[in-house]
C-alpha cells in the first residue's frame, strides 16, 4: 500500500474524505487579526507622535535618544501602532514601533539593524520630540486604517498547528498533484482569498517557508505583526517581501525578526 493509500484509509476511518471535511478541520483554527492599510496622512506631521502611522514622528519619552546601530548609524523609523479600538495589542503593550536600517538590511533576529520598541501606554506629558537625523531619507508619512479580518495558517505553516497534519493529508488525497490547491480552496470558503498583507496578530503569511520561533516546549510564539511591502508608504522589503515580528508572551521585550522576499 502506498503512503497516499494509507493516508486515504486512515482518513476514511475518521470519516474524512471531502472538501467539506477539510473546511471543518480548518474552522477551529480561525484566528482574528487586524489588517493595516497605509493612507496618505490628513493630519499635520506635528500631530503624528501620539497616533498610529508610517513615517512621521515617532513617539519618544523624556530622556530617550534616537535609536542607532552599535556603530552609531541611526535606524530609520518605519511605523508605530497605538492600542485603540481599531488596533488590539497584547496585554501590557500600549504602543509598538519598528525601526530598521536600510543600509544594514538585516534578514533575521541575529543580525544588527532592526529594533522593536514598546511602551505600556502613550503619555502626552512624558512625550518628547526628537528631530529626525539628517542622514536619513525623508519618509512617506501615512496614517493607518484598521480592518478586522480572520486568518488561517499558510500552506507552508499548517503542519505546526493542531490537526494540521490531518489537513495536509486530506488535501493530498483531494488533490494528489497539487494538494496546496485543495487547501487554498478550503481556506477561501472560510476567509476568502488568502493574500500577503500587513497585519497585527493572526497567522504569518510566509513567502519562503515557515520559520516560526518556538518556546522550550515547542509552542509557537505569537505573531505581533507582519509588514508587507507597502507602496503607499514607500516601503519595499527586498523583492516585494514581508517582515515578521513575533513576541515571547512569557518574557517582555523578547522579539523574533524575520524578513522573507520573493
Amino acid at each position: 500500500m502506498s503512503d497516499l493509500d494509507q493516508q486515504r484509509a486512515d482518513l476514511q476511518q475518521r470519516g474524512l474524505s471531502t472538501m467539506a471535511d477539510l473546511v471543518s478541520l480548518l474552522r477551529p483554527l480561525l484566528l482574528p487579526a487586524t489588517k493595516l492599510t497605509p493612507r496618505k496622512a490628513q493630519l499635520p506631521l506635528a500631530e503624528s507622535q501620539l497616533r498610529s502611522h508610517f513615517g512621521g514622528l515617532p513617539y519618544f519619552e523624556t530622556g530617550e535618544a534616537w535609536p542607532t546601530t552599535e556603530t552609531g548609524q541611526p535606524l530609520d523609523f518605519i511605523m508605530q501602532v497605538v492600542a485603540s479600538e481599531g488596533a488590539e495589542l497584547p496585554n501590557g503593550i500600549g504602543l509598538v514601533q519598528l525601526f530598521y536600517s536600510w543600509e544594514e538590511f538585516p534578514w533575521d533576529t541575529d543580525q544588527e539593524g532592526w529594533l522593536v520598541k514598546t511602551y505600556p501606554a502613550v503619555s502626552a506629558e512624558r512625550a518628547q520630540i526628537i528631530a529626525r537625523p539628517a542622514s536619513l531619507t525623508e519618509p512617506v508619512f501615512c496614517e493607518i486604517d484598521f480592518t478586522p479580518i480572520q486568518t488561517l495558517p499558510s500552506w507552508d505553516g499548517i503542519d505546526d498547528y493542531p490537526e494540521g497534519a490531518t489537513a495536509t493529508a486530506l488535501a493530498s488525497v483531494l488533490n494528489e498533484e497539487e494538494p496546496w490547491e485543495a487547501y487554498r480552496q478550503a481556506v477561501e470558503q472560510l476567509i476568502g482569498e488568502q493574500d500577503f498583507e500587513s497585519t497585527l496578530g493572526g497567522y504569518p503569511a510566509w513567502v519562503q517557508g515557515a520559520a516560526n520561533p518556538v518556546d522550550e516546549v515547542g509552542q509557537n510564539w505569537p505573531l505581533l505583526f507582519q509588514l508587507d511591502s507597502e507602496g503607499e508608504a514607500g516601503i519595499m522589503w527586498g523583492d516585494t517581501g514581508l517582515v515578521y515580528v513575533f513576541y515571547d508572551p512569557t518574557q517582555a521585550g523578547e522579539f523574533f525578526f524575520e524578513l522573507q522576499c520573493m
